[in-house]
């Protein structure tokens, strides 16, 4: 793994501040509820943990908002199913959810959700969705080609 570029405290401080509690606090969120297995990196865009290369979550500031990439609802669908059951009306992108104050955030959800599965079996799912894609695809070009 490469060396962080950043510490936790200094991507903290070098936000606005305005942001910087509402980041902070999503992400300690994250941080109290995270399952062994994650690794957190910190780079100057984003706050992320990993199951080794991939993505779990992610936390960006963005210009206007802050995104978090919840990468798992995608993987688990039932967890895209607890958030939208969370009571908030959340402001999604196409891969993410922003929000410009926690208080928008349903924190507890988070919580659950990123608790929900840990590393072995994140990567579990991702490898064997990666497999189903492929044999799909393969089998989508050898039916193009028997029609051609």
């Amino acid at each position: 793994m490469a060396e962080q570029a950043l510490s936790y405290k200094d991507y903290l401080a070098s936000l606005p501040l305005e942001r910087r509690e509402a980041i902070e606090s999503v992400w300690q969120t994250v941080r109290e509820n995270i399952p062994k297995g994650f690794t957190e990196e910190i780079s100057d865009k984003f706050l992320t943990f990993k199951a080794d290369d991939d993505w779990f979550i992610a936390l960006a500031n963005q210009k206007n908002y802050i995104s978090l990439y919840l990468c798992s609802i995608y993987i688990f669908l039932e967890l895209k199913a607890k958030l939208d059951s969370s009571g908030k009306k959340l402001k999604c992108g196409k891969s993410c959810i922003n929000f410009k104050n926690a208080e928008e955030f349903p924190l507890e959800t988070i919580a659950e959700i990123v608790s929900a599965h840990d590393a072995g079996s994140y990567r579990k799912q991702v490898r064997e969705i990666r497999e189903s894609s492929r044999v799909e695809r393969k089998s989508g070009k050898a039916k193009a080609q028997r029609q051609a």
